[in-house]
């Protein structure tokens, strides 16, 4: 399973939101962007993998599912799960990559496991990100957003006049 919420590092980036947790060696990414009018799946996922080259290629043989995602809510969404050795253990990967009109959304989670068990481990983890986590994003509307950052400019200490 994944580890309590409190031991994730989150980064607001400039485009991607990440949260990582060292000590399993899992990292969640994830983007929304505006994109051309008449944007399909497959451009979101070259976009995506421009501005994010960790993102782990998919080999066939690799793939435990592939699947239409319904979240988030009018995206055209797809998920990809796989789960393959590396030098350090087994790695395994969900990603799913959406598009709408004039824009993408792209989240892909990754973790490693090594020793006893590793197998059943990355597939825990990867059941809980699919089913609680991508299987329930949202895009926040224009008011959410703006409440957003009402809420952060109100509660900021202001700094001392000069």
């Amino acid at each position: 399973m994944l580890p309590a919420r409190d031991s994730w590092q989150i980064t607001d980036g400039p485009s991607w939101l990440s949260a990582s947790h060292s000590p399993s060696a899992s990292l969640l990414a994830l983007r929304t962007w505006r994109a051309d009018r008449l944007v399909r799946r497959a451009d979101c996922e070259a976009q995506a993998r421009l501005g994010r080259p960790s993102i782990p290629t998919v080999h066939d043989e690799a793939v435990l599912e592939r699947r239409a995602l319904t979240t988030p809510s009018g995206f055209d969404s797809e998920l990809t799960v796989g789960v393959e050795p590396s030098a350090a253990g087994i790695s395994g990967y969900a990603i799913a990559i959406g598009s709408s009109v004039g824009r993408c959304y792209a989240a892909v989670f990754t973790t490693v496991v090594a020793g006893n068990g590793a197998e059943r481990e990355v597939a825990a983890r990867l059941g809980v990100v699919v089913d609680r986590i991508l299987s329930s994003v949202r895009v926040r509307s224009v008011d959410e957003r703006a409440e957003a950052v009402r809420r952060r400019l109100v509660s900021s200490p202001r700094a001392p006049a000069p």
